[in-house]
């Protein structure tokens, strides 16, 4: 079953066309990696997919929906099923742990502070993250705030994940880690996942499907293993030796 379908999907940033009349489709339950050189356009496409970014042309239909021509609370009610992890974990340094986790509940809904403090609570061992609601993003490690990032996107248990460059400016060991836990939810949650990454390993190991973004379009898409035996294009070949050097 489709569950996101972008069709002829234009962005353009003063003058620069940024997404070319891109097409993708996405399979409900899948994990979809997108990668390519840096901008290239791909987190570009996942923020107008979720409607950070307004197109000038093109159609996004979530779960049969064109989301770009419903009326808004319709395309609240759409949104509220989509996570969104940020590269950079994006907290707000002058909340505790508990309230970035709890971040929309607390101010666009009447739900108490205990209430949503013991889902914030229940979230965060999901992520294996215990005893730590009540610090500061600044108490907090770089492999530690990703998980709190993760957990903020997970707390309305959304359908759809989208995660930009998870594992950027992690070291190694954090980065396996964060991978682990990625699949971890996938499996637990059957999540749709869509990925923007440089991690090769993460590619491999977490995607159904890769997808080559350049010039503004998904000109190569398949499994790992397709790409790296069918592929002649210079980038994914460079993509499957860096792998092979890291095994």
């Amino acid at each position: 079953m489709e569950i996101i379908k972008v069709v002829n999907l234009k962005v353009v940033f003063e003058a620069k066309v940024v997404l070319d009349m891109l097409n993708l489709s996405v399979e409900k339950g899948e994990s979809i990696v997108l990668v390519g050189s840096s901008g290239c356009g791909k987190t570009v496409l996942i923020k107008t997919i979720i409607g950070l970014i307004e197109p000038v042309e093109g159609e996004i239909f979530i779960n049969g929906q064109n989301i770009l021509n419903l009326p808004e609370e319709k395309i609240r009610e759409i949104r509220s099923r989509i996570g969104m992890v940020f590269q950079n974990s994006a907290l707000f340094d002058s909340l505790t742990t508990w309230e970035n986790v709890g971040f929309y509940y607390l101010y666009h809904t009447d739900k108490s502070k205990e209430e949503i403090k013991k889902m914030a609570i229940e979230v965060l061992e999901n992520v294996g993250l215990e005893g730590v609601e009540d610090l500061m993003p600044e108490q907090l490690s770089g492999g530690m705030k990703k998980r709190v990032s993760i957990a903020r996107a997970l707390i309305s248990r959304p359908e759809i994940l989208f995660y930009d460059e998870p594992t950027t400016g992690l070291d190694p060991i954090t980065s396996s880690n964060i991978t682990s836990l990625m699949k971890k939810i996938h499996l637990k949650f059957n999540t749709t996942d869509v990925i923007v990454t440089h991690d090769i390993k993460l590619a491999r190991e977490i995607s159904d499907r890769i997808g080559l973004v350049e010039n503004g379009k998904i000109v190569e898409i398949g499994t790992f293993d397709f790409l790296r035996e069918k592929s002649n294009h210079p980038l994914i070949r460079s993509f499957v030796e860096m792998e092979g050097k890291n095994e």
